[in-house]
């Protein structure tokens, strides 16, 4: 008779891989942690972390924002960070929350349309305000507290003034790409000087009218308008297309 050896114990579980910084799951997580925490008296909070990266990223530039230059510009040491957040992917994406927390949220009263375009302007006032930071915006989603904060208030704006559900979402998320997209050209230099300008429509002229008749006709013209000009131009026609979209369904 063959003897069969003895089955070994199972093996255990694999232990779940991280959620990755800044995904649902991941926030998620987050939201779990900080309702269990108590904040120590006195002590480093995250507000004060997010706030002093803030300020280092607009003063020297997303490069400089390492664990170690945080810690010396909040005069406490680096290693006291990582309570709060675990890595520098982790701080950005929460101070890229905390830069979300400076806009200050439009009136819920009057037409929808003026509430939209007040919202966006104050975002893109935000986000002039901290170059250094936009490019992180296109990272991943926008999920931490001060993100939903205004999420929720744009969405329960346009659900008052009669918008569905789905066409509501369609709208802000439409809206916040664009005041987003803007931004981030600003941020590369797309917002040219008037030199800049004047250099792009010498280029446009030169072309040949025999290959490009349409841009060297239209050379200055083509330069004329700076990035308000643009943005405001955008947002009208945004603003004016969802309109008759609104339209179209509350007569459907």
């Amino acid at each position: 008779m063959t003897l069969q050896p003895e089955a070994g114990p199972e093996p255990a579980p694999a232990e779940p891989a991280p959620a990755e910084p800044g995904s649902a799951a991941w926030w998620q997580a987050r939201y779990a942690e900080r309702d269990r925490r108590r904040p120590r008296q006195g002590g480093l909070t995250l507000d004060r972390i997010t706030a002093g990266a803030l300020e280092l990223a607009d003063r020297e530039g997303l490069e400089a924002l390492t664990m170690r230059r945080l810690g010396d510009h909040l005069q406490v040491r680096h290693t006291s960070l990582y309570r709060h957040v675990a890595s520098r992917e982790e701080l950005l994406i929460e101070t890229v929350d905390h830069m979300l927390g400076e806009i200050r949220l439009p009136s819920l009263d009057g037409d929808w349309r003026a509430g939209l375009e007040g919202g966006a302007r104050e975002f893109r006032r935000v986000l002039a305000a901290h170059p250094a930071v936009v490019p992180l915006l296109t990272a991943g989603q926008l999920l931490g507290p001060n993100a939903l904060r205004a999420r929720e208030h744009a969405l329960g704006q346009l659900l008052a003034h009669g918008w569905a559900p789905r066409s509501a979402v369609h709208v802000y998320l439409t809206v916040t790409h664009f005041v987003i997209g803007a931004a981030v050209l600003d941020s590369g230099g797309a917002a040219r000087t008037a030199d800049q300008r004047a250099a792009m429509a010498g280029l446009f002229a030169s072309l040949s009218p025999r290959t490009h008749p349409v841009v060297h006709r239209h050379a200055e013209l083509l330069n004329s308008l700076d990035a308000e000009a643009e943005f405001t131009f955008g947002l009208r026609a945004l603003l004016y297309g969802v309109g008759h979209l609104h339209d179209e369904e509350a007569h459907a």
